[in-house]
């Protein structure tokens, strides 16, 4: 009877896992945020955490590591203050272009100069990251 349960307990599980279950599983990950001025290269060469409202562009850069081909990492450019405003988006994918990539994005000054005040970059990978990583910086 004890053998019966748990085979009936495995099979169940089996099936919830192969039809029940949208999820994504991953070996990419993401390391060494920058946030700065211009780019060196792909990347951000010094970490820049306090721009200026006359800067003309800020950019963010980060190191892709073990990505599969097509993985999709998505740059969110967020506004902190008081409410969380979504400036912007960037969806880049890794192709075939190795497992281990720089990757960056930017955003071009306002015409009317930055917002003072806290911004954030989140960084997700796929479509499912519950858990992002976060570069914040401020402008002043």
């Amino acid at each position: 009877m004890k053998k019966v349960s748990i085979i009936a307990t495995v099979v169940i599980m089996i099936s919830l896992l192969v039809t029940g279950c949208d999820f994504e599983v991953t070996t990419a990950n993401i390391n060494d945020i920058k946030a700065c001025l211009q780019l060196s290269g792909d990347v951000c060469a010094q970490d820049n955490p306090v721009f200026s409202t006359t800067d003309p562009q800020i950019c963010v850069s980060c190191k892709l590591k073990n990505a599969p081909a097509n993985t999709l990492v998505t740059f969110v450019w967020q506004y902190v203050e008081a409410d969380l405003i979504i400036i912007d988006e960037v969806t880049l994918n890794s192709a075939d272009h190795g497992t281990n990539l720089d990757l960056n994005s930017s955003l071009s000054r306002p015409n009317n100069g930055w917002p003072i005040g806290k911004y954030q970059v989140e960084i997700h990978i796929g479509d499912n990251d519950s858990s992002p990583k976060i570069k914040s910086f401020e402008v002043r």
